[in-house]
């Protein structure tokens, strides 16, 4: 309702984070337990999505609807309130359910961690979920500074982690799901492993389908963009060029 008083689907995008802390708190009380590993586990939860809906309402709220969800209007041309219902908010709730899965199941089925290798494992996984964190922390707050800058206007942000690769907060929020996945299966219990399908999918759609391909495809034909392709890996850093 919000989205279309302000005729913004990509407002949507604000709730992206928001919803899986939401998911984090409910299916922890409806577990009926409470233990150090679902404490953990919702903590960094709460880190990333907070940190996520705060960031993306500072830099949505006032501004004019995303590139991608004009595109869809300009497609659908009838009925737009209806498809962007389906196409956009459910369709996006559906996925946040998915991509939930590793702490749902981590919640309802773990076990307490009591023996080192579970707590190497957890440890494993904090460390992969803080790599991943401070990519996009970083990558978000690179790209917020280099806006304001007038003078940068129709340039190619080209330093510090966007250095490393050209959509590095793409790569730490994949990277930072795989910590999630990590820390949901360290009780090492047989039903979590059915969440590292989360981090696969929200990998692969960053990579290959709505994140990376949407943005590259956007800046065909720009000079400084096709230099800077030359220069730097597309996803994960260090790796070749291309």
């Amino acid at each position: 309702m919000i989205a279309q008083v302000k005729k913004n689907n990509g407002l949507i995008d604000i709730a992206w984070g928001a919803s899986f802390v939401v998911t984090a708190v409910s299916s922890m009380l409806l577990s009926g337990s409470i233990h150090v590993l679902k404490v953990i586990l919702l903590i960094v939860i709460i880190l990333w999505g907070m940190r996520l809906t705060i960031y993306l309402f500072k830099r949505n709220w006032k501004k004019e609807e995303d590139f991608r969800y004009q595109d869809m209007r300009k497609k659908w041309k009838t009925n737009i309130m209806l498809k962007a219902f389906f196409k956009v908010f459910v369709t996006q709730s559906i996925f946040s359910y998915i991509i939930s899965l590793p702490i749902i199941l981590m919640n309802l089925y773990s076990n307490k961690i009591n023996t080192w290798y579970h707590g190497l494992i957890l440890g494993l996984g904090i460390l992969v979920f803080l790599i991943g964190f401070i990519f996009e922390v970083l990558a978000d707050r690179q790209l917020r500074n280099f806006k304001k800058d007038p003078k940068n206007k129709g340039k190619i942000l080209k330093t510090g982690v966007w250095n490393l690769s050209r959509h590095p907060n793409y790569f730490g929020e994949a990277t930072l799901w795989w910590g999630i996945g990590i820390i949901s299966v360290s009780s090492l219990t047989s039903i979590p492993f059915f969440g590292l399908v989360s981090p696969l999918i929200m990998t692969v759609l960053l990579r290959f389908v709505t994140g990376v391909p949407l943005l590259e495809k956007r800046y065909i034909g720009n000079l400084d963009f096709e230099a800077y392709k030359k220069e730097t890996p597309i996803f994960v850093p260090f790796l070749k060029k291309r």
